[in-house]
């Protein structure tokens, strides 16, 4: 029996010699499955500077986009019925419908595109045309109304809103909303994800007098372990021990990836974010003290 993912696959063929590197021929070998989740959106980079952001699409975060025989169901004009999908490979020039402002491959790079040509889908529907750029395995791009929105399939993204990897999932969307800095305002945003302990040192960690002079101890984002923050995130499968559990994180930009354990406790019933772990070996918690 044939499954919708694999009716929606859609398998670009090698170009090989046209696309001149190994990576960009494995880029080539593209599927679209059938469900994702909208992570986060940004201000497009073609988008006027006196233009007002619409209020309206930063809903779509957390909704879901799912692609059915010959209709695609998610939120406002991503609901379409006759759905036809083809598959696309296009220079810096030619993304999000040859929009990006000159010189495009840094306006690429910008939004966490590397890789070029990149492969990707074009659906056309009855509410319009619409073009998903494939920047990694767990990852579209799609570029509307003076946004870029950025999709995910990776595990937390379909996972449970209340397992652990839909808590960090849920956390990582409300983080990547506002501002990424580790101030007393940023971490009070997210106080609904972490466990009490966590709360308690953070708000000592602030409480310390610090001259202006010093470098803090914690310089940049500790959610993203960056001071450069990430465009876009992929949360994996959880390693759970009792009421403990383990959620590693994928964070990626044009230059690099970096990963963080998201290390969680069952308090009261509910997963709630307790310390990290820094590829160096490092922990949010140590840092904090």
């Amino acid at each position: 029996m044939t499954t919708l993912m694999n009716r929606f696959a859609i398998t670009l063929s090698c170009l090989g010699a046209a696309l001149g590197s190994d990576a960009a021929c494995a880029q080539a070998d593209n599927r679209v499955e059938s469900h994702w989740r909208i992570t986060h959106a940004v201000t497009a980079p073609w988008a006027p500077a006196a233009s007002s952001p619409n209020m309206a699409q930063p809903s779509w975060v957390g909704r879901a986009l799912t692609f059915q025989t010959k209709a695609v169901r998610g939120p406002g004009v991503l609901t379409c019925s006759h759905a036809v999908i083809e598959p696309t490979q296009y220079p810096a020039e030619g993304l999000f419908q040859g929009s990006l402002p000159t010189p495009a491959t840094t306006a690429a790079q910008a939004l966490g595109i590397m890789l070029l040509p990149l492969a990707g889908v074009r659906l056309t529907c009855d509410t319009g045309m619409f073009e998903f750029h494939r920047v990694d395995a767990d990852t579209l791009l799609l570029g509307l109304d003076n946004q870029v929105f950025t999709l995910s399939k990776a595990p937390g993204a379909l996972a449970e809103a209340n397992s652990p990897e839909g808590r960090v999932q849920q956390l990582l969307e409300a983080h990547f909303k506002g501002d990424m800095g580790f101030t007393p305002a940023s971490t009070e945003r997210k106080q609904d994800w972490l466990s009490k302990g966590l709360k308690h040192r953070v708000a000592l960690y602030f409480a310390k007098p610090v001259s202006a002079d010093e470098v803090p101890v914690i310089n940049g984002d500790p959610f993203t372990d960056s001071q450069e923050y990430p465009t876009r995130f992929a949360v994996n499968k959880a390693s759970v021990s009792g009421s403990s559990a383990e959620v590693p994180v994928r964070f990626a930009d044009a230059y690099r990836n970096r990963s963080v354990t998201y290390r969680l406790v069952r308090e009261r019933g509910v997963w709630r974010l307790d310390d990290l772990l820094y590829e160096q070996g490092e922990t949010l918690q140590g840092l904090l003290k």
